[in-house]
């Protein structure tokens, strides 16, 4: 009597369930791939997510991705761009993220996702529908498109600084109209510090760009730590940044701010081997007092800052403006 050995069927045995080899797939792709549930809570980040955003694989698990990796601001700015886009009200919620979708349709937009220490990581994220075996959207995945030889950035080259990875400019007019028409509606307080690294150029002149380069990234990196998520701050020319603050309850609470971080600013660096010590000044204004539109703060915290004397730190709050 001869015994049976079963033998194996190829094509039952050796091949792996599509879900197996997406899965396989997306944890080792090289850039970042999220995906949320139907409620826009993160589900899973891939390992090249996690190593650039500072987070364990499940500690994100289950938290909403608003105010988490995509602060608040970024999803109403969004919120507002794609009410008038679709001609429809659309909320500012994580929902953002997949509202422009249609049936099998993929949407790509620029977000600045932000590392477990608050620093800012522009990508570009495509996102798409996620569905279960019964073709129901069960959630949204997005993935950072990889990019191609000869590919420019340019629309992130315009918006965002590659020194110090914060927005520029170009950004500051948005996030601020927003904010503005926010807390005209909530009766809040807003603030706006312009900021400059007194004598930046000579610094630079006497012991070269790359310890001026130095000294700006410490700087964005203190902005970073000192401002909450939901605040922007924004790199401009030279040795000058702006922050933007929002949701306050009154002037005294924008004053101490702009105090802790003038600061904080001034505290030593370390550039190679040396130790430099910035002085940071800081001009100061608020909405509704100084005004309610961006150019006139931003006029009035140039004139505060020219209050400060050039060689000491310190923060001037521009005088209360009358009646535009």
């Amino acid at each position: 009597m001869h015994s049976h050995h079963p033998t194996l069927d190829p094509q039952a045995h050796t091949w792996l369930e599509l879900a197996e080899i997406q899965t396989l797939l997306l944890d080792a792709y090289p850039a970042v791939v999220l995906e949320l549930d139907a409620q826009n809570r993160l589900r899973w980040l891939n390992p090249a997510a996690c190593a650039r955003l500072g987070y364990a694989s499940a500690e994100l698990s289950g938290q909403p991705i608003a105010g988490t990796l995509i602060a608040r601001e970024e999803l109403e700015a969004r919120a507002a761009q794609l009410s008038v886009e679709l001609g429809k009200h659309v909320v500012a919620d994580a929902g953002v993220l997949g509202a422009s979708l249609g049936n099998g349709g993929t949407d790509e937009h620029d977000w600045i996702l932000r590392h477990k220490d608050g620093s800012p990581h522009p990508t570009r994220l495509s996102v798409g529908f996620v569905r279960n075996g019964h073709g129901q959207v069960c959630g949204l995945i997005a993935v950072e498109p990889l990019a191609r030889a000869g590919d420019g950035d340019t629309l992130r080259l315009m918006h965002h600084d590659t020194l110090t990875g914060l927005p520029t400019r170009a950004v500051l007019q948005d996030r601020a109209e927003m904010a503005l028409l926010r807390a005209a509606r909530q009766k809040s307080v807003l603030a706006l510090m312009l900021i400059e690294i007194a004598g930046f150029d000579a610094l630079c002149a006497q012991y070269g760009r790359s310890v001026g380069d130095d000294v700006l990234r410490a700087t964005a990196s203190r902005l970073h730590f000192e401002l909450r998520k939901t605040d922007t701050a924004v790199r401009l020319d030279h040795g000058q940044f702006a922050a933007l603050l929002v949701d306050l309850h009154s002037a005294d609470e924008a004053r101490h701010v702009a105090d802790k971080i003038a600061h904080a600013l001034s505290a030593a660096v370390n550039v190679g081997v040396a130790r430099l010590a910035p002085v940071a000044r800081v001009g100061l204004v608020w909405s509704p007092a100084h005004g309610n539109q961006l150019l006139p703060l931003l006029e009035r915290a140039e004139a505060a800052l020219a209050q400060v004397p050039a060689g000491q730190g310190g923060v001037c709050a521009a005088p209360l403006a009358t009646a535009d």
